[in-house]
């Protein structure tokens, strides 16, 4: 058995790497992944539907779904503030209901969930390190009793490895836009430092006073100092930029 769960979990890892890799960024990664996940969870005659719930700032969306049917039933707990998958990425705590319609819980939510065809729910969460934001995976069937032992441990199998894919996802993210961030910069201050270049060729003054001049047109224009410094070298006709790094 033991063995069993082992062999499974590498499994899982392997398909949330293969995400990762094919997937170009976290919005990416998060849709393939409750696709995925809907498809390993479902079976002929049983479906499974899945959303993925972010919560940030208290306030709650779902940012991937397996279709649009999941959307609206996580869009669903929203509107009531309450229900399976909210409480699971709010407190952390796997949560399973074999049989919606015989579950009061949360009674406003499950009486227009199972009018949607819903049976049964298992909504499971992220591990995240970061306390600003909490996700949980959430998982729809038409079926009662829709997630037995072996489908909720391969689905808590699943989310424990998808946690680790998704912090990744992010980093990976976050160094892309620090990287963004720093090209755009390099840029603006190659284009300000032709401008400035220009300026002192044009004025014969120094550097200080062709800066200052390009801050002022920048004040009174009320328009980026990036700008000012690109019309500057438009002007003058020096044409496009390059910024000589990679």
């Amino acid at each position: 058995m033991e063995d069993q769960q082992a062999s499974d979990a590498q499994f899982v890892a392997a398909d949330i790497q293969d995400l990762l890799l094919d997937t170009p960024d976290v919005e990416a990664f998060l849709t393939e992944l409750a696709r995925h996940s809907a498809a390993m969870l479902s079976s002929p005659g049983a479906r499974v539907f899945c959303g993925v719930t972010l919560i940030r700032h208290r306030s709650a969306t779902t940012v991937a779904s397996s279709d649009d049917r999941a959307r609206l039933l996580d869009e669903l707990q929203y509107q009531f503030e309450e229900g399976p998958c909210l409480t699971a990425a709010r407190t952390g705590v796997q949560i399973s209901i074999p049989d919606l319609e015989n579950d009061e819980t949360w009674p406003d939510y499950t009486e227009v969930a199972a009018k949607n065809g819903v049976r049964s729910v298992l909504a499971l969460p992220f591990q995240l390190p970061d306390d600003t934001a909490k996700a949980g995976l959430n998982l729809y069937s038409e079926t009662v009793r829709g997630f037995d032992p072996a489908a909720i441990q391969r689905a808590s199998d699943y989310v424990q490895q998808a946690s680790k894919g998704l912090r990744l996802a992010v980093l990976i993210a976050q160094h892309s836009q620090t990287s963004e961030n720093l090209r755009a910069a390099m840029s603006s201050r190659t284009v300000i430092d032709v401008a400035t270049g220009i300026i002192i060729a044009q004025n014969r003054c120094s550097q200080a006073e062709a800066m200052e001049i390009i801050k002022r047109a920048s004040s009174n224009r009320n328009i980026k100092l990036r700008d000012v410094a690109q019309a500057i070298v438009d002007k003058a006709g020096s044409g496009p930029i390059d910024t000589h790094f990679t």
